[in-house]
């Protein structure tokens, strides 16, 4: 499969989330004030979104089993249906403190989880996260070997 321009892998936007930090304060703040997924692999917002980011790129297994393997991490962010997870790969990526504000109060205001996903990939769409990424714009906040670890480990 051939990606666009404005598109990753999805093992390659794995390697770049396992190096940023477990928490930020919108994606954490919806997560206590809003909703925290039950089916999170991981103990953190970032350890879940490494996994979500690395299985997608196989059949995957449990909660994360698909037919076919999608190497497309633009796919997978617009996939992605847990609003905390948005913020928190906006976040992440380095997006504007005031736009993610914006979108945590629209997902806020949006009532249920899927249109709160809408509103924040309303403001924040993946070419502002690819554009971001791809800028470098931020620093490890985990070591080398730990980041090698958790990119890729085998439990898809």
């Amino acid at each position: 499969m051939l990606l666009d321009k404005s598109d990753m892998r999805c093992a390659r936007a794995a390697r770049i989330f396992a190096r940023k930090s477990d928490h930020y304060p919108y994606s954490d703040r919806y997560i206590a004030e809003v909703h925290d997924s039950p089916n999170k692999t991981g103990r953190t917002e970032r350890e879940h979104m490494v996994a979500w980011f690395r299985c997608n790129s196989t059949k995957g297994s449990g909660s994360y089993t698909r037919i076919k393997p999608n190497m497309s991490a633009k796919r997978c962010y617009n996939r992605l249906m847990n609003p905390a997870s948005l913020l928190w790969i906006a976040e992440a990526a380095g997006i504007n403190g005031e736009i993610v504000e914006k979108a945590f109060n629209a997902a806020m205001e949006a009532g249920d989880y899927r249109r709160a996903c809408s509103a924040i990939r309303r403001i924040i769409s993946w070419e502002m996260i690819y554009e971001k990424l791809q800028a470098g714009t931020l620093l490890a906040s985990v070591g080398f070997k730990r980041l090698r670890s958790i990119a890729t480990s085998s439990d898809c």
